[in-house]
Protein backbone atom coordinates (compact mmCIF):
# COMPACT_ATOMS: atom_id res chain seq x y z
CA UNK A 1 0.00 0.00 0.00
CA UNK A 2 2.86 2.24 0.84
CA UNK A 3 4.55 1.57 -2.51
CA UNK A 4 1.36 2.81 -4.39
CA UNK A 5 0.64 5.95 -2.30
CA UNK A 6 3.57 8.09 -4.50
CA UNK A 7 2.13 6.65 -7.17
CA UNK A 8 -1.34 8.06 -6.68
CA UNK A 9 -0.21 11.51 -5.22
CA UNK A 10 1.43 11.81 -9.22
CA UNK A 11 -1.66 11.02 -10.37
CA UNK A 12 -3.82 13.10 -8.68
CA UNK A 13 -1.07 16.41 -9.52
CA UNK A 14 -1.06 15.70 -13.22
CA UNK A 15 -5.25 15.80 -12.84
CA UNK A 16 -5.14 19.26 -11.37
CA UNK A 17 -2.81 20.05 -13.93
CA UNK A 18 -5.05 19.29 -16.57
CA UNK A 19 -7.96 20.88 -14.77
CA UNK A 20 -6.10 24.07 -14.61
CA UNK A 21 -4.66 24.10 -18.36
CA UNK A 22 -8.53 23.20 -19.33
CA UNK A 23 -9.35 26.74 -17.22
CA UNK A 24 -6.82 28.83 -18.47
CA UNK A 25 -8.04 28.10 -22.11
CA UNK A 26 -11.65 28.80 -21.65
CA UNK A 27 -10.59 32.17 -20.15
CA UNK A 28 -8.12 33.13 -23.08
CA UNK A 29 -11.34 31.86 -25.43
CA UNK A 30 -13.70 34.31 -23.98
CA UNK A 31 -11.54 37.49 -24.24
CA UNK A 32 -13.47 39.35 -27.05
CA UNK A 33 -11.33 42.00 -29.36
CA UNK A 34 -13.34 45.13 -30.42
CA UNK A 35 -12.42 46.47 -34.17
CA UNK A 36 -13.77 50.07 -34.93
CA UNK A 37 -13.97 52.42 -37.84
CA UNK A 38 -15.33 55.18 -39.61
CA UNK A 39 -16.56 55.58 -43.00
CA UNK A 40 -17.03 59.28 -43.57
CA UNK A 41 -14.65 62.71 -43.46
CA UNK A 42 -17.42 65.06 -42.06
CA UNK A 43 -20.05 65.82 -39.33
CA UNK A 44 -23.42 67.14 -39.88
CA UNK A 45 -26.27 68.15 -37.40
CA UNK A 46 -30.15 68.42 -39.01
CA UNK A 47 -32.86 69.85 -36.49
CA UNK A 48 -36.19 70.88 -38.20
CA UNK A 49 -40.15 70.31 -37.41
CA UNK A 50 -42.65 67.71 -39.08
CA UNK A 51 -45.60 66.75 -36.75
CA UNK A 52 -45.27 65.33 -32.71
CA UNK A 53 -43.94 62.08 -32.63
CA UNK A 54 -43.68 61.44 -36.54
CA UNK A 55 -40.65 58.90 -37.37
CA UNK A 56 -37.66 60.70 -39.89
CA UNK A 57 -35.26 58.83 -41.46
CA UNK A 58 -32.89 60.27 -43.42
CA UNK A 59 -30.65 59.06 -46.54
CA UNK A 60 -28.17 60.22 -48.84
CA UNK A 61 -27.73 58.11 -52.31
CA UNK A 62 -30.12 55.28 -50.93
CA UNK A 63 -27.79 54.88 -48.38
CA UNK A 64 -29.13 55.01 -45.15
CA UNK A 65 -27.49 57.53 -42.46
CA UNK A 66 -30.05 57.82 -39.41
CA UNK A 67 -33.49 57.47 -37.86
CA UNK A 68 -35.16 59.53 -34.91
CA UNK A 69 -38.49 60.51 -33.45
CA UNK A 70 -39.67 63.99 -33.46
CA UNK A 71 -40.75 65.12 -29.74
CA UNK A 72 -44.33 65.86 -28.23
CA UNK A 73 -43.97 69.28 -29.85
CA UNK A 74 -43.21 68.23 -33.41
CA UNK A 75 -39.45 69.28 -33.65
CA UNK A 76 -37.02 66.62 -34.33
CA UNK A 77 -33.01 66.20 -34.20
CA UNK A 78 -30.63 64.44 -36.06
CA UNK A 79 -26.94 64.54 -34.71
CA UNK A 80 -23.49 63.42 -35.55
CA UNK A 81 -23.92 62.53 -39.13
CA UNK A 82 -20.78 61.17 -40.56
CA UNK A 83 -21.18 61.82 -44.17
CA UNK A 84 -18.17 61.68 -46.66
CA UNK A 85 -16.95 65.12 -48.41
CA UNK A 86 -18.57 66.68 -51.26
CA UNK A 87 -22.42 64.70 -49.96
CA UNK A 88 -24.77 67.01 -51.00
CA UNK A 89 -28.40 65.53 -51.34
CA UNK A 90 -30.46 64.42 -48.43
CA UNK A 91 -33.69 63.15 -48.19
CA UNK A 92 -36.52 62.92 -45.26
CA UNK A 93 -39.19 60.24 -45.31
CA UNK A 94 -41.48 61.03 -42.47
CA UNK A 95 -44.23 58.45 -41.27
CA UNK A 96 -46.74 60.03 -38.68
CA UNK A 97 -47.76 58.64 -35.36
CA UNK A 98 -51.32 56.79 -36.46
CA UNK A 99 -49.25 55.85 -39.70
CA UNK A 100 -52.07 57.44 -41.92
CA UNK A 101 -49.57 58.74 -44.13
CA UNK A 102 -46.12 59.67 -45.15
CA UNK A 103 -44.04 62.13 -46.67
CA UNK A 104 -40.49 62.39 -48.56
CA UNK A 105 -38.55 65.03 -49.33
CA UNK A 106 -35.26 66.03 -50.24
CA UNK A 107 -32.75 68.79 -50.19
CA UNK A 108 -29.40 70.35 -51.92
CA UNK A 109 -26.61 72.15 -49.72
CA UNK A 110 -23.16 72.92 -51.24
CA UNK A 111 -20.97 70.01 -51.57
CA UNK A 112 -19.66 69.44 -48.12
CA UNK A 113 -16.24 70.48 -47.15
CA UNK A 114 -16.24 70.72 -43.28
CA UNK A 115 -18.82 69.84 -40.38
CA UNK A 116 -21.73 71.32 -40.20
CA UNK A 117 -24.91 72.21 -38.57
CA UNK A 118 -28.41 72.40 -40.58
CA UNK A 119 -31.59 74.20 -38.52
CA UNK A 120 -34.73 75.05 -39.31
CA UNK A 121 -36.01 72.00 -41.94
CA UNK A 122 -39.72 71.73 -42.03
CA UNK A 123 -40.64 69.00 -43.49
CA UNK A 124 -43.98 68.84 -45.79
CA UNK A 125 -46.80 66.88 -43.75
CA UNK A 126 -47.85 63.44 -43.75
CA UNK A 127 -50.54 62.84 -46.54
CA UNK A 128 -52.72 59.56 -47.05
CA UNK A 129 -56.18 58.88 -49.36
CA UNK A 130 -58.39 56.26 -48.48
CA UNK A 131 -59.15 55.53 -52.27
CA UNK A 132 -56.99 56.22 -54.97
CA UNK A 133 -59.64 55.58 -57.60
CA UNK A 134 -62.76 57.26 -57.24
CA UNK A 135 -65.90 57.67 -59.65
CA UNK A 136 -67.00 61.06 -60.51
CA UNK A 137 -69.42 62.18 -58.27
CA UNK A 138 -68.18 60.26 -55.74
CA UNK A 139 -65.51 60.97 -53.30
CA UNK A 140 -62.37 60.39 -51.20
CA UNK A 141 -60.89 61.46 -48.15
CA UNK A 142 -56.92 62.90 -48.06
CA UNK A 143 -55.85 63.16 -44.67
CA UNK A 144 -52.26 63.23 -42.46
CA UNK A 145 -50.34 64.84 -39.89
CA UNK A 146 -48.31 68.46 -39.98
CA UNK A 147 -47.44 70.52 -37.27
CA UNK A 148 -50.10 71.64 -34.67
CA UNK A 149 -52.06 74.72 -36.25
CA UNK A 150 -50.00 74.49 -39.33
CA UNK A 151 -52.09 75.71 -42.41
CA UNK A 152 -52.04 72.87 -45.13
CA UNK A 153 -52.43 73.11 -48.34
CA UNK A 154 -53.42 70.44 -50.54
CA UNK A 155 -52.51 70.02 -54.70
CA UNK A 156 -55.03 68.16 -56.25
CA UNK A 157 -53.79 68.81 -60.02
CA UNK A 158 -54.38 72.37 -60.94
CA UNK A 159 -56.84 73.03 -57.88
CA UNK A 160 -55.49 74.05 -54.53
CA UNK A 161 -57.38 73.76 -50.98
CA UNK A 162 -56.53 74.96 -47.32
CA UNK A 163 -57.08 74.15 -43.75
CA UNK A 164 -55.57 74.23 -40.37
CA UNK A 165 -54.24 71.51 -38.68
CA UNK A 166 -55.45 70.76 -35.41
CA UNK A 167 -53.69 70.83 -32.16
CA UNK A 168 -52.28 67.43 -33.09
CA UNK A 169 -51.36 68.45 -36.09
CA UNK A 170 -54.28 66.25 -37.56
CA UNK A 171 -56.11 67.97 -41.01
CA UNK A 172 -58.26 66.18 -43.17
CA UNK A 173 -60.00 66.98 -46.88
CA UNK A 174 -63.00 65.19 -48.50
CA UNK A 175 -62.22 65.62 -52.30
CA UNK A 176 -65.71 66.00 -54.17
CA UNK A 177 -67.24 66.80 -57.16
CA UNK A 178 -64.02 66.30 -59.38
CA UNK A 179 -64.41 65.35 -62.93
CA UNK A 180 -63.19 62.61 -64.39
CA UNK A 181 -59.47 62.24 -64.95
CA UNK A 182 -56.07 61.80 -63.30
CA UNK A 183 -54.80 64.01 -60.92
CA UNK A 184 -51.45 64.34 -59.10
CA UNK A 185 -52.33 64.92 -55.09
CA UNK A 186 -49.70 66.31 -52.97
CA UNK A 187 -49.79 68.15 -49.70
CA UNK A 188 -47.49 71.24 -48.55
CA UNK A 189 -47.54 73.32 -44.92
CA UNK A 190 -46.66 76.85 -44.14
CA UNK A 191 -46.00 76.89 -39.81
CA UNK A 192 -44.92 80.64 -38.32
CA UNK A 193 -44.29 81.83 -42.02
CA UNK A 194 -41.61 79.29 -43.02
CA UNK A 195 -43.02 76.99 -46.04
CA UNK A 196 -42.43 73.71 -45.91
CA UNK A 197 -40.11 71.41 -48.58
CA UNK A 198 -42.30 70.46 -51.39
CA UNK A 199 -42.76 66.05 -51.12
CA UNK A 200 -40.90 64.19 -53.73
CA UNK A 201 -43.04 61.29 -54.29
CA UNK A 202 -46.52 62.20 -54.66
CA UNK A 203 -49.97 60.27 -55.05
CA UNK A 204 -51.85 59.65 -58.57
CA UNK A 205 -55.71 59.86 -57.92
CA UNK A 206 -58.03 58.45 -60.66
CA UNK A 207 -61.76 59.99 -61.41
CA UNK A 208 -63.32 57.20 -63.45
CA UNK A 209 -65.96 59.03 -65.90
CA UNK A 210 -69.47 57.38 -66.63
CA UNK A 211 -68.16 55.94 -69.75
CA UNK A 212 -65.23 54.67 -67.90
CA UNK A 213 -67.13 53.24 -65.11
CA UNK A 214 -69.05 51.66 -67.48
CA UNK A 215 -66.20 49.47 -69.30
CA UNK A 216 -64.74 48.84 -65.64
CA UNK A 217 -68.03 47.07 -64.99
CA UNK A 218 -68.14 45.32 -67.97
CA UNK A 219 -64.38 44.46 -67.30
CA UNK A 220 -64.99 42.94 -64.15
CA UNK A 221 -68.47 41.58 -65.00
CA UNK A 222 -66.15 39.49 -68.08
CA UNK A 223 -63.38 38.63 -65.20
CA UNK A 224 -66.23 36.70 -63.11
CA UNK A 225 -67.48 34.77 -65.57
CA UNK A 226 -63.99 33.80 -66.88
CA UNK A 227 -63.94 32.83 -62.91
CA UNK A 228 -66.41 31.00 -62.41
CA UNK A 229 -66.14 28.65 -65.62
CA UNK A 230 -62.33 28.07 -64.86
CA UNK A 231 -62.98 27.35 -61.21
CA UNK A 232 -62.11 23.54 -59.62
CA UNK A 233 -65.81 23.19 -59.11
CA UNK A 234 -66.82 23.60 -62.94
CA UNK A 235 -63.54 22.42 -64.28
CA UNK A 236 -64.82 18.75 -64.75
CA UNK A 237 -67.75 19.27 -66.72
CA UNK A 238 -65.79 20.99 -69.55
CA UNK A 239 -64.63 17.32 -70.13
CA UNK A 240 -67.93 15.67 -68.96
CA UNK A 241 -70.41 17.52 -71.35
CA UNK A 242 -68.65 16.73 -74.46
CA UNK A 243 -68.27 13.31 -73.57
CA UNK A 244 -72.37 13.31 -72.77
CA UNK A 245 -72.52 14.70 -75.81
CA UNK A 246 -71.04 11.89 -77.96
CA UNK A 247 -72.25 9.63 -76.08
CA UNK A 248 -75.88 10.85 -76.43
CA UNK A 249 -75.06 10.94 -80.81
CA UNK A 250 -73.45 7.36 -80.74
CA UNK A 251 -77.21 5.80 -78.96
CA UNK A 252 -79.42 7.81 -81.24
CA UNK A 253 -77.59 6.44 -84.41
CA UNK A 254 -77.61 2.91 -83.13
CA UNK A 255 -81.00 2.34 -81.41
CA UNK A 256 -83.06 5.48 -83.00
CA UNK A 257 -85.90 3.81 -82.29
CA UNK A 258 -85.51 4.36 -78.82
CA UNK A 259 -85.28 8.18 -79.21
CA UNK A 260 -89.02 7.80 -80.92
CA UNK A 261 -91.01 8.33 -77.85
CA UNK A 262 -88.68 10.94 -76.04
CA UNK A 263 -89.58 13.43 -79.33
CA UNK A 264 -93.10 12.11 -79.56
CA UNK A 265 -93.28 13.29 -75.56
CA UNK A 266 -95.70 15.95 -73.95
CA UNK A 267 -92.54 17.80 -74.02
CA UNK A 268 -92.39 18.60 -77.56
CA UNK A 269 -96.49 19.58 -77.82
CA UNK A 270 -95.63 22.56 -76.82
CA UNK A 271 -92.78 22.93 -79.11
CA UNK A 272 -93.56 21.63 -82.78
CA UNK A 273 -91.50 23.26 -84.49
CA UNK A 274 -88.64 20.79 -83.26
CA UNK A 275 -90.66 17.56 -84.64
CA UNK A 276 -90.79 19.09 -88.34
CA UNK A 277 -88.37 17.04 -90.76
CA UNK A 278 -86.28 18.57 -93.36
CA UNK A 279 -87.43 17.53 -96.93
CA UNK A 280 -83.90 17.16 -98.06
CA UNK A 281 -81.08 15.96 -95.81
CA UNK A 282 -77.42 16.92 -96.45
CA UNK A 283 -74.70 14.25 -96.95
CA UNK A 284 -73.85 14.79 -93.27
CA UNK A 285 -77.06 13.98 -91.44
CA UNK A 286 -76.24 10.30 -90.92
CA UNK A 287 -74.99 11.53 -87.31
CA UNK A 288 -78.77 12.49 -86.38
CA UNK A 289 -80.03 8.99 -87.50
CA UNK A 290 -81.67 9.69 -90.43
Amino acid sequence: MKKLLPILILFLLLINQNKAYSQTNTIESGLKTTVSGTVGEFYLNFSGYIAPFASVVLTSDGVLLATTTADENGYFYLTDILIKAGSSKFCFEATDLRQLGKSYSCMSIPPAEDSATIEGIFLPPTLGLLRLEIAEGSSTIAHGYSMPDALVTLHVGENMYLTKADESGYYEFTLENLKGGTYQVYATAKFKGTDSLEPQKKFTLKVLSWWEQFLQFLRELWEKFVNLLTSISLGPLWIAIPVLILIIILLKKLWPAAFTSIFHGKFFIFFPHLLRKSKKHLHHDWWMGY
